[in-house]
């Protein structure tokens, strides 16, 4: 052998170890970060394919907005068989049930307020929802007992106290109701500048209730002189004084004024006073009034058939015609101009049925 070829070194045989030594460090590190990798990616889209119990339930809300109940009820079913400690899962379950099976919302809201380890924020809910599940179930008693519930836990509650005076003053508990509109007073200060007038009606009825009447006449005029009037007490008033038919027919007004939605029912009341007491003329005064200062079709379709009574036709079309220059689009103008176009007494007659109901229900102005 050369002298070259024993002072050449080949170190591959001597470092071999350390290579196969390090290549297996970097393989384990390799395959280590490739599974870390893959569980990364399938935990990643999993979620991202699954939505969780906040996506869902916005959902279930998403899909009731749109009407679409039985997607919402399938939804929060599915919520609930997941996590069945989801508390808002279960009090919008209850209210879908309401509408299609009152029992079985009652159970379910129940299960709520029977939980042992719930915030007062959501037993106060789960107490609401059973309040509305009674009433729905004509169970006013029962209703009256959750509203209680609630106002044991949250003295002003104002949901609640408004509630109970609803129920109240549907019984006519004046007194229980008077409680409850003073109570309301005290904890919402707008509720007392507007409803002023409401507790001094309140006041009123409870003095009748006793049969006090210079007590309850002095409340409902006060009530109603108020400048936010409760027109209930207006109403009233003009019952009180039906035998006088001028102040009876004032308060009439006043309250088809503040309550424009009952003015049909006011305004046949009207011309009965006035039939009854042969003020056949007033009748037509009244409408006549009425349309001088704005539009109603009610008093339109009136007068109209009053004019036609009285075979003033000519009156009748100048009357329609000067209304559909400006408000052509009106349903009831246009009904009216249908009327006097027709020759036959019957069509007129069902037209004017027609207007008065389609007004009285809100449908057309």
């Amino acid at each position: 052998m050369s002298p070259l070829a024993k002072n050449l070194v080949f170190p591959i045989r001597s470092n071999s170890l350390e290579f196969y030594s390090l290549s297996s460090l970097q393989i384990f590190i390799i395959i280590f970060v490739v599974i870390a990798l893959i569980i990364f990616f399938v935990v990643n889209n999993r979620s991202k394919n699954i939505p969780t119990d906040t996506e869902a339930f916005n959902s279930a809300l998403k899909a009731l907005i749109n009407g679409k109940k039985d997607e919402a009820y399938h939804l929060l079913r599915e919520i609930i068989s997941k996590d069945s400690n989801n508390i808002d899962a279960y009090l919008l379950l209850g209210d879908i049930v309401r509408e299609k099976d009152v029992k079985q919302a009652i159970k379910i809201h129940q299960t709520v307020v029977l939980r042992p380890q719930i915030s007062k924020i959501k037993k106060i809910e789960a107490h609401k929802a059973l309040s509305k599940d009674f009433l729905k179930d004509g169970n006013t008693a029962r209703a009256k007992e959750e509203l209680n519930n609630i106002i044991s836990m949250e003295s002003s509650n104002k949901w609640a106290l408004l509630k109970l005076k609803d129920i109240a003053t549907e019984n006519k508990n004046w007194k229980e109701a008077l409680k409850h509109e003073k109570k309301l007073m005290n904890v919402d200060i707008s509720h007392k500048k507007n409803d002023e007038s409401m507790l001094n009606y309140y006041i009123a009825m409870d003095y009748k209730s006793k049969d006090k009447t210079n007590n309850y006449v002095k409340y409902l005029e006060k009530s109603a002189n108020a400048a936010n009037i409760y027109p209930e007490s207006a109403l009233e008033l003009a019952r009180h004084n039906k035998d006088n038919a001028d102040i009876a027919i004032s308060y009439y007004k006043l309250y088809a004024k503040h309550k424009p939605s009952q003015r049909t029912m006011v305004y046949n009341k009207i011309e009965n006073i006035l039939f009854d007491n042969q003020q056949y003329d007033e009748v037509e005064g009244l409408y006549r009034n009425l349309l001088e200062n704005d539009f109603d079709g009610f008093a339109l379709n009136r007068l109209v058939d009053i004019l036609l009574e009285k075979n003033e036709v000519m009156d009748a079309n100048e009357l329609v015609d000067r209304f559909m220059k400006s408000n052509y689009s009106c349903h009831s103008i246009r009904l009216n101009k249908l009327k006097l176009d027709s020759e036959s007494f019957d069509l007129r007659k069902s037209i004017s049925s027609l207007c008065n109901e389609m007004i009285k229900d809100e449908i057309i102005k």
